[in-house]
């Protein structure tokens, strides 16, 4: 019988969580991590064109418009520029899972020097045509000389077949003493546990791990960090893109139906609605100086 290990704390203290997609979901005791088992090589087909630009007849996955469903997060997405401005003096910023640089063009404005890691091909390329250095997202840490004053990981982490690398990778970019934001989806929260296997988020191969606070410490510790802020950060979002969520989440043809109807709906893009279901978690972090 074929011994599953924790990918992120090595325990094969494990049990079988749900089944997903056709994935099977395993919850380890020891981090309190749940992760994919056995999990994919790689994932990289899944983000095609129609992962950011979707319409009635393709990927379950993604967005609807990432640019515009990603609009109504401008204001958050600053605030933490700002955050990370006061900690660091430099002004030289990776941002991993970039996509097609909507918050590279953010920090752009602020006078950061804007580099982009992306796995998909017409993600990176969407975004190098707005004038972001961008890196296959292949070569993570290999191959790249420069040092960063700040790199970013916004909603990619459960993504990444190996975050444990992932992170090890990330801490190498970074000057000494530079700063690490990321953010993930919270598998201890109270939504998490109350909803179990029905949890929305519980989305494979989309999301392959689904990350508690101590397994995310672990990580981080374990790879040089300092952890200096932890927040439950909420979020807004585009009538377009909660019905796609909720159409993915139930399969309810209406959902689709509406989704559609305000993607399609230029009006109805300068409306959003701010959530909080407690259910991301936001950390901060610093590399140590000898890391």
């Amino acid at each position: 019988m074929e011994k599953i290990i924790c990918p992120i704390c090595g325990s094969d203290k494990n049990k079988f969580f749900c089944e997903k997609n056709n994935y099977k979901i395993y919850f380890c005791f020891r981090c309190r991590a749940g992760f994919v088992w056995p999990v994919p090589e790689t994932s990289k087909d899944l983000y095609s064109e129609s992962y950011f630009i979707n319409d009635d007849k393709v990927s379950e996955f993604g967005y609807t418009d990432y640019e515009k469903d990603k609009e109504p997060m401008k204001g958050i997405f600053v605030s933490y520029l700002k955050k990370i401005e006061q900690i660091t003096k430099g002004r030289k910023l990776i941002d991993i899972g970039a996509a097609t640089g909507y918050f590279l063009d953010l920090a752009k404005e602020r006078n950061w020097e804007t580099f982009g890691i992306e796995l998909s091909e017409y993600a990176a390329s969407r975004a190098g045509e707005k004038g972001h250095k961008m890196i296959d997202g292949r070569l993570i840490g290999e191959n790249i000389n420069e040092k960063f004053s700040a790199v970013t990981m916004w909603d990619v982490l459960e993504h990444f077949n190996d975050p444990k690398n992932e992170i090890r990778k990330a801490g190498r970019l970074l000057e000494a003493g530079g700063v690490l934001l990321l953010n993930t989806i919270d598998f201890g929260s109270l939504s998490s546990r109350l909803m179990g296997r029905r949890w929305h988020l519980i989305v494979p191969p989309e999301h392959l791990f689904y990350f508690s606070r101590k397994s995310l410490f672990l990580l981080l510790e374990s790879s040089g960090f300092k952890i200096i802020a932890v927040e439950k950060m909420g979020k807004k979002f585009s009538f377009a893109y909660i019905f796609k969520v909720l159409y993915n989440w139930q399969k309810l043809i209406i959902w689709k139906k509406l989704s559609n109807y305000f993607n399609n709906n230029n009006f109805s893009r300068k409306f959003y609605i701010p959530i909080n279901l407690r259910d991301n978690i936001l950390i901060i972090a610093k590399k140590n100086k000898d890391a």
